[in-house]
């Protein structure tokens, strides 16, 4: 098959059945840069078919979508096409966020369905994709300009609709009940697209704290509370209880002092040698090239949100327990993914969630792109000024005390889950 005619879905059935992937390019040169991400791609290249030329994304495919009350009707490119099927396996509310993403047009469920279905070759046709009858003619003839091949597809499309109606009567006749579903069907939209965006939150902390602060309300409020609080007996509800603030001359509770991690990467401007002087005097050090730094350091703060704090800064996780993880307020990392992977969360959008992210550069030095993506704040440092350290450190401490304060952090550390 010539390249100037060559049919997009086809190269991209045969890609699946030889099990020979296409690659995605940024040129419309076979031998330009590759990527994995179909947002910045523009051309498609088809190893199973080696003759053919590179296509561009753009390119419109024979799979035409029906028009509803929230669809467009009209065909697809090759970008949405290509895109389904790499998400074959994400359920709907995962493909919507990943279209949205990366704006690709996303489609309905039985689009979806449909068409990944007929890519694996488990049926020969599809009431979307329209006759390939007339891509196959007059193999001799130039390329065709875009307009002529807009003319062409909608041409195609017509003898489409005959060739469908003529199959329609060769398969099985579909209920009429569920046409009328069919043509009211809507994209589906879930309240992680609508109220989240592509970045997931966790507001689980919200409903345990509001649970704690009902729970000591209701303490207060009900009767002979107050002398159960003053012999330090607990408040009961269900298998857990919350304890009421004990007498002075009683045991006190542990203390569950706040944990920052630290970048063990050899890039990272703070280390356990310089973060001392850096979180706690405001002044930043440059750290030696190697040092026998301790382990562990303990950072002392009064804040006029928290009171009197102590943090505990390490830079490994291999020593924690499991409920070390409640404690964790933040963590600075340089942008390197590998950096997690001993964490209890691995995945950088889930921990950025749970946790207070920093990664600090010089002023003037280009911000990492994975930090970008994730929920990290970007604390840049003076390179010559040492000056401006003091206000740079209090505005760090003034949004992680502002986290912290959200999630019940005080001077006594956070009350026990």
């Amino acid at each position: 098959m010539p390249d100037n005619m060559a049919d997009p879905l086809r190269l991209l059935r045969h890609a699946v059945a030889e099990h020979a992937m296409p690659t995605m390019l940024t040129s419309a040169e076979s031998s330009g840069p590759v990527t994995d991400d179909i947002a910045t791609a523009t051309h498609l290249i088809f190893p199973a078919d080696p003759s053919v030329a590179p296509l561009p994304l753009s390119t419109s495919t024979r799979f035409v979508r029906k028009a509803g009350p929230n669809t467009a009707g009209g065909a697809i490119d090759l970008r949405a096409a290509y895109f389904c099927w790499l998400c074959r396996d994400e359920n709907v509310a995962q493909y919507i966020a990943l279209c949205g993403e990366k704006d690709v047009v996303n489609l309905t469920f039985l689009e979806r369905a449909s068409l990944v279905t007929w890519l694996e070759g488990a049926d020969e046709q599809s009431d979307y994709i329209v006759s390939d009858t007339g891509t196959a003619a007059a193999p001799a003839q130039a390329a065709p300009e875009p307009k002529a091949a807009a003319a062409n597809l909608k041409a195609v499309a017509a003898e489409g609709a005959e060739a469908k109606a003529a199959a329609a009567r060769v398969k099985r006749p579909v209920d009429p009940r569920l046409e009328r579903i069919y043509a009211i069907e809507r994209v589906l939209v879930n309240r992680n697209t609508v109220l989240r965006g592509i970045k997931q939150t966790d507001f689980s902390y919200v409903r345990k704290e509001a649970t704690e602060s009902f729970i000591r309300s209701h303490g207060r409020s009900a009767p002979g509370a107050q002398p159960a609080r003053q012999r330090g007996a607990p408040y009961q509800r269900g298998p857990s209880t919350v304890a009421g603030p004990a007498p002075s001359s009683g045991p006190s509770t542990k203390r569950r002092d706040p944990i920052i991690l630290l970048s063990p990467s050899a890039s990272s401007l703070l280390t356990m040698s310089n973060i001392k002087d850096f979180l706690e005097r405001g002044t930043y050090v440059t750290a030696p090239p190697s040092s026998s730094a301790v382990n562990i350091q303990m950072i002392n703060r009064t804040s006029n949100r928290l009171g009197q704090v102590r943090f505990v800064v390490v830079d490994s996780c291999e020593r924690f327990k499991p409920d070390y993880w409640d404690r964790v307020v933040a963590v600075f990392t340089t942008g390197q993914a590998w950096q997690f992977k001993l964490y209890k969360w691995h995945n950088p959008h889930e921990l950025f969630q749970r946790v207070k992210g920093f990664c600090v550069t010089f002023s003037g030095d280009p911000v990492p792109e994975s930090v970008r993506a994730w929920n990290v704040d970007v604390v840049q440092v003076d390179k010559v000024h040492r000056f401006r350290d003091r206000e740079t450190v209090e505005g760090l401490w003034d949004v992680l005390e502002k986290w912290m304060e959200a999630r019940g952090w005080s001077g006594k550390g956070k009350p026990a889950s």
